[in-house]
């Protein structure tokens, strides 16, 4: 099975689709990244450059899943939410057209992945993007993925997976999501919002739960790390003096467990005061680019009142990504930990290749008479709407760089 994999990063989606899968064909516009994936993938199949630059006349044909993770900084809930009109999360619009080009040459795949994060499924961008997919002939359906079902760190994930509106998909559906599960509360809110004709696309994909236990934080830690130094008794001391009382408190506790614990921590700004946040429940927050100090995360070895601290490590960075120690890393801390921290997590796409994307693919291959393809109002209306969108972006885009 053959895949486009649009803003590949460092190519940890390429990892999580595994051998039954090929990547013929990647795009992002980050050099670093660029060296990254090289090192580790065929280095022939990898596009350096702009998106919006892309000639869908040149891409692969034949390919079953284009997969896309877009620039997440406008969407995110810590971020500012200025959503898919922004510069970053507004290259899903790029993006767009590309489909659109390859759908009007019927050489649009089958399928597409949308993954980002979660602050996708709030407010108007998340129908806009349902509408700009409707408008390609496709049916869409979300998840909720959080890393932590497969390794000790804290990252939930929206997959949107959106297939070819002739095909039947009533097999790799459920009638009834849990709200507990892939399809948690923001889910079933975001598809509430959906005005009807885009409802009557939404599908309730079906994923099984994972069984396997995930082991403990302190499992990926590396005992002497060679990228990152201690930090000296008096750093560690300044640490502890930024902590509130609640987490004083955590501190105390894994103290007085006796052993070794450890923990993770990040440094926030709460009420206009730095704090330092730490966590000793066997999980990482969820990684982030190491754009500041606060940005990386340290890691917290107590031993009785002994307490030890350093920053997370890229090669422990890459373990809570899923990826293992033969992955070639970047020898500099903060393209090693940018790699890794704007990627998605291995397993998850894994389980999802496995349990639907890999099933979908093969139903869709076996299904040699699909339906016709709906020619009715409402595909023109969202297509007209998306096509509004990704002009007023790419028009916002010549004005900047013309600038």
């Amino acid at each position: 099975m053959r895949f486009l994999d649009f803003f590949a990063g460092a190519g940890l989606v390429e990892l999580g689709m595994g051998p039954g899968w090929r990547c013929v064909w990647a795009n992002d516009h980050d050099p670093n990244k660029a060296e990254v994936y090289r090192a580790n993938f065929d280095p022939a199949v990898y596009h350096l450059g702009d998106v919006a630059q892309v000639d869908a006349a040149g891409l692969p044909a034949g390919v079953d899943l284009a997969w896309a993770s877009f620039p997440c900084q406008d969407l995110s809930l810590a971020g500012w939410r200025r959503g898919m009109s922004a510069g970053r999360s507004g290259a899903f619009w790029a993006f767009w057209r590309i489909m659109r080009d390859l759908h009007a040459r019927d050489r649009r795949p089958p399928m597409i992945v949308i993954e980002n994060v979660v602050g996708l499924l709030h407010g108007p961008d998340f129908a806009g993007l349902c509408e700009a997919l409707g408008g390609l002939g496709l049916n869409v359906g979300a998840f909720v993925i959080d890393a932590k079902r497969f390794v000790p760190q804290s990252r939930p994930r929206v997959f949107l997976v959106a297939v070819d509106e002739r095909f039947d998909t009533a097999p790799f559906e459920t009638g009834a999501p849990d709200r507990s599960s892939w399809h948690p509360l923001a889910v079933h809110a975001a598809f509430a919002r959906l005005p009807e004709n885009l409802m009557a696309r939404w599908r309730w994909w079906s994923l099984p739960a994972p069984t396997a236990a995930v082991p403990n934080v302190s499992s990926i830690i590396e005992t002497e790390p060679t990228a990152v130094r201690w930090k000296s008794d008096a750093e560690t001391a300044r640490l502890v003096e930024m902590m509130s009382s609640v987490n004083r408190a955590k501190l105390e506790r894994a103290q007085n467990i006796g052993g070794q614990q450890v923990g993770l921590l990040y440094r926030r700004v709460r009420n206009g005061v730095q704090r330092a946040e730490v966590r000793f429940d066997g999980l990482a927050g969820c990684l982030r680019t190491p754009s500041g100090g606060s940005s990386r995360q340290t890691v917290v070895i107590v031993e009785g009142e002994r307490v030890r601290t350093r920053l997370l490590s890229p090669r422990e960075a890459a373990r809570l990504m899923g990826v293992d120690d033969g992955f070639v890393l970047p020898a500099s801390y903060n393209q090693a930990y940018k790699a890794m921290g704007d990627a998605v997590a291995v397993p998850a796409v894994a389980w999802l290749a496995d349990h639907l994307l890999t099933p979908l693919v093969q139903g869709l291959r076996d299904d040699k008479t699909p339906g016709a393809s709906a020619d009715h109002q409402d595909l023109r209306a969202f297509r007209e709407a998306a096509e509004v969108q990704a002009s007023a972006w790419h028009a916002a885009r010549a004005a900047r760089i013309g600038k």
